[in-house]
């Protein structure tokens, strides 16, 4: 059973890539003009995470953790010199995600899943503290929780439902917490 739930990890983990944010109750004062150029991604964590499921009928519930690993990845945010054209990102090399799940009378379960590409290429905007990215007609909106010349750190709020398919068998879960990337300036 905790194989087939390694398997559920592993999976889970991608819906934190295309969830979107929660609104911060206080929000900083976002520059935009710091965000064209080009950004490392030099750590991901995350915050509060809890996983639930219900695999062969036995109902499991944990805490839940992202981290990451082997940062080769960039984004290169560039702005559009006309009032018609959309402001670009482009996103290029990848990581090693982490993941782990802790039950109260288990060791933890660590899964690794390789990132290929952290995000391809398409439009940004920002509108207050959040910075939407669009690639292939698909949005995922981050909180930008911090922003200086060089470093910005980005937030994604995760209460999802999903169902995963974990050994032929259909799975639902919930995953909940704060996953942040932290991006530093070439």
């Amino acid at each position: 059973m905790m194989k087939k739930f390694a398997l559920f990890l592993f999976l889970a983990t991608t819906t934190l890539f295309v969830s979107c944010s929660d609104d911060d109750e206080d929000p900083i004062e976002i520059d935009q003009s710091i965000i064209p150029g080009t950004w490392n991604l030099t750590d991901i964590r995350s915050e509060n995470g809890q996983a639930t499921a219900t695999v062969q009928g036995i109902p499991l519930s944990g805490d839940y953790s992202v981290t990451g690993k082997d940062y080769t990845a960039t984004a290169t945010f560039t702005t559009s010199d006309s009032e018609n054209e959309p402001n670009t990102v482009t996103g290029s090399g990848g990581f090693t995600l982490v993941a782990s799940f802790s039950l109260p009378t288990q060791d933890p379960i660590e899964v690794e899943q390789n990132v290929p590409d952290l995000i391809g290429a398409g439009e940004w905007t920002v509108s207050g503290n959040t910075l939407s990215i669009t690639v292939q007609q698909e949005t995922t909106s981050y909180e930008i929780t911090a922003l200086t010349a060089q470093s910005m750190t980005l937030k994604i709020t995760i209460d999802e439902d999903t169902t995963v398919d974990i050994g032929g068998d259909s799975v639902p879960v919930s995953i909940t917490g704060d996953q942040f990337f932290v991006l530093t300036k070439q």
